[in-house]
């Protein structure tokens, strides 16, 4: 066999590992992907075969931020008709807790797209 400087092999032979990859095994590998995923779809989707996708977490966060707003202004309204005292304080002091929430919820929204990108790219299917 002669091998050139640039490390494959010379024409006419393949090489035999090529195809081999540690972590996937041939009768074990996942289903192909049959086309995109509709938002509900992917939502009740409980058997794990579909991977999420970014258009998913991006629905939910935006539910999320639309629902932590509208708890925050209802909250204001409530202090307004308590008492002058009780609405200014939750419109001074009510925008912490929904800002903490929204963090929260873009690190669970982050680690879990990571988390299934991170699965989808060791079973080969990314």
């Amino acid at each position: 066999m002669v091998v050139s400087h640039d490390s494959r092999p010379a024409t006419g032979r393949q090489d035999p590992t090529s195809h081999f990859s540690p972590y996937r095994h041939p009768e074990h590998s996942p289903p192909e992907p049959h086309g995109p995923v509709s938002l509900f779809r992917a939502l009740f989707e409980l058997n794990g075969d579909q991977r999420m996708s970014m258009g998913l977490a991006r629905a939910i966060y935006a539910v999320v931020v639309v629902g932590i707003v509208v708890t925050w202004v209802a909250v204001v309204l409530i202090g307004f008709s308590q008492g002058t005292t009780l609405g200014i304080l939750a419109l001074l002091l009510g925008w912490i807790p929904a800002v903490l929430w929204i963090a929260c919820a873009r690190i669970v929204l982050e680690f879990s797209t990571a988390m299934d990108t991170l699965i989808g790219r060791s079973t080969g299917s990314a």
